[in-house]
């Protein structure tokens, strides 16, 4: 009776083994792929990729080059509330208001010209915009009853925007002119105006007023923006790293050298000497060299994917 209990489990047993056995061969047979991985050479630590990482990730290099410019420091600074670019839409005489036929009522951010003609009160002239702009306000609907001189629209300036620039106290005397961007945008001119009337709420520090000629898209009051003021502190040569190629970890900026194909080094990038689109390096690498400039980021995971793996500390 034993006997035939104990048949089924080792048949049991012998159909697991085989399972498993055949399961690894299966393991065997599968392709793995390799991951990234470190390598040392010259005292340098990189990272090695495959051909079908590279792809996946999409990395791009360029040749570093040798420029000459002058270095410059960027400066916060913010858009502030001009009150010369604000004009007002008034009502001639008292009676009620009327919108012209196909002439619909101006809303909020409506782009007004001077000259044009918005609306009659009773049967005087019609209501006409002295200074073109956008409506910032809409203070009156037709079918109100308004007075003579009442407000009926505010209207905003906003091609000369006014910028306020934190200037501390160890920068020379402002210049007459300062170039401006807002983040990788274009850059465009701001003359002086003078001193702010407050200091920087932030800093404390003094602060100038600047309008800006142009200004950008979307440029309201409000809006961070950065003023360049050339630094003549700084190195008339050297080469130009692009921001592209700049990733940040542990507070420090970055670069990945091209050692040999697939194989990258992270090297410091100092960034005392920004300059339009990067910064002006005068050491650590070299002309000539190639550095990442799309990919940097998840070349950088790689790195300390592959420093895990291996069971290095992240921060080394």
């Amino acid at each position: 009776m034993l006997r035939r209990t104990m048949l089924p489990i080792l048949l049991l047993g012998v159909l697991a083994c085989r399972g498993r056995a055949e399961g690894d061969e299966t393991l065997e047979r599968t392709p793995q792929a390799e991951p990234s991985h470190l390598t040392g050479q010259d005292g340098e630590v990189g990272i090695s990729l495959d051909s079908a990482t590279v792809t996946r990730i999409g990395l791009e290099t360029t040749e570093l080059r040798t420029i000459a410019r002058v270095a410059e420091r960027e400066l916060p600074a913010t858009v502030v509330v001009d009150p010369e670019a604000t004009s007002f839409v008034r009502a001639g005489v008292g009676g009620r208001l009327a919108a012209i036929e196909g002439a619909p009522w101006p809303r909020f951010g409506a782009r007004l010209e001077a000259g044009e003609s918005l609306a009659v009160i009773g049967d005087a002239r019609p209501v006409m915009v002295a200074r073109g702009g956008t409506v910032s306000r809409v203070l009156v609907q037709p079918g109100e009853m308004v007075q003579a001189g009442q407000d009926l629209l505010e209207v905003t300036r906003y091609d000369a925007p006014l910028v306020q620039v934190t200037w501390a106290a160890s920068l020379p005397e402002p210049p007459g002119t300062l170039a401006f961007s807002r983040g990788s945008g274009p850059r465009v001119r701001g003359a002086l105006v003078g001193p702010a009337p407050e200091a920087d709420p932030v800093t404390r520090e003094p602060a100038f007023l600047y309008r800006v000629a142009g200004g950008w898209k979307g440029m309201r009051p409000g809006a961070a923006a950065s003023a360049w003021l050339p630094d003549q502190r700084g190195p008339a040569r050297g080469l130009f790293v692009p921001a592209a190629a700049v990733v940040q970890w542990d507070a420090l900026a970055w670069t990945y050298r091209e050692r040999e194909a697939g194989r990258f080094v992270r090297v410091r990038v100092p960034t005392d000497h920004p300059v339009q689109g990067g910064w002006l390096v005068t050491g650590g690498l070299a002309a000539g060299d190639r550095v990442v400039t799309r990919g940097a980021g998840q070349l950088l995971s790689e790195e300390f994917r592959a420093r895990l793996v291996v069971g290095e500390e992240v921060g080394e």
